[in-house]
Parts: C-alpha cells; sequence; structure tokens
C-alpha cells in the first residue's frame, strides 16, 4: 500500500463570503421569478453552475490532480503546465476566481499549479528543477508557504547529502 499524497488546500474566507452572496443573489432572483419554489429552483441552478465551472474550466489543473493521485507525475506536469499556461493567459479568471470560478480557493490556480509542477519534480528525482521552480514561486508569490518549507526540505536534504 502506498502512502497518499499529501493535499493542501487553505481557503479563503472572503471569496466564501462572495460565494455566498452570490449563492443569496441567485435565490432571491429565482424566487422573485418564480416565487416560493424559486429559492430552491436558484439553489439548484447555483451549484450545478458551481461544479461545472470548476470542472470545465480548470481542467488541466483537475486532471494534473487526478495523475498526481496515481502517482503519475510526469503526466501530472503536463497538465499542471497547460494549467498555467491557461491561468497566465486569462490571469483575470484566476484572479477574480470567487466570481468566474466559485471557487474558496486561497491560492491562485497559476500558484497551485506551480507548486504541483515543483511537487511533481520533485518527486520525480529532479530536485533542481524543483528547487529552481520553489525560488520562481516565492518571487512571484513571497508568502507562499508550501515553497517555503518545501524549498527548506530540500536545501536540508541536499546539505546532508554532500
Amino acid at each position: 500500500m502506498s502512502a497518499k499524497v499529501p493535499l493542501v488546500r487553505p481557503i479563503s474566507w472572503l471569496a466564501f463570503l462572495i460565494i455566498i452572496i452570490v449563492w443569496i443573489s441567485f435565490m432571491a432572483i429565482f424566487a422573485f421569478l418564480f416565487q416560493f419554489n424559486g429559492i430552491y429552483i436558484g439553489s439548484i441552478i447555483f451549484f450545478v453552475l458551481s461544479i461545472s465551472l470548476q470542472q470545465i474550466i480548470p481542467a488541466s489543473h483537475n486532471k494534473g490532480m487526478k495523475a498526481i493521485k496515481k502517482n503519475d507525475f510526469k503526466t501530472a506536469l503536463e497538465h499542471f503546465n497547460n494549467s498555467v499556461d491557461f491561468f497566465t493567459r486569462y490571469n483575470w479568471v484566476d484572479k477574480y476566481r470567487a466570481i468566474t470560478l466559485l471557487s474558496t480557493a486561497k491560492m491562485s490556480y497559476r500558484e497551485m499549479a506551480l507548486c504541483n509542477m515543483a511537487f511533481c519534480y520533485s518527486q520525480t528525482n529532479e530536485a533542481e528543477k524543483a528547487k529552481d521552480l520553489y525560488e520562481q514561486i516565492l518571487k512571484e508569490y513571497p508568502d507562499n508557504g508550501v515553497a517555503f518549507y518545501s524549498l527548506n526540505s530540500i536545501n536540508t536534504f541536499s546539505n546532508k547529502t554532500d
């Protein structure tokens, strides 16, 4: 039996609040249109929309996560690279992810994809690539704890083997 890959998913409480407001807005609009049953209709439409947006838009990211769970790190790297490309090209989708994806994620999808790529490099014995990528992440996202502690681990481990 293999160990499960650890997953980190910090929540943005502001995004959570925004999503609750969007949900309430859906219920209010549909309640206005369809009276009492509108609350249910609005909720159902909101949840279908939420699931759809989170599955369709970050499709490469989701495929990368599935590959990681299967310990297929090479395939995961390809998917996360596609995710980075997508969210670099359409950074507004990532920036406003509470609205565009109805996502409570604290980290941007681009930031998550970069961290996941670095993790995949570390799992495929490409420590230098992982180290370089974690350093790049810290330049772009200085408060990224995953990159900070992972880089410290790589540095500590590489110092012990020298």
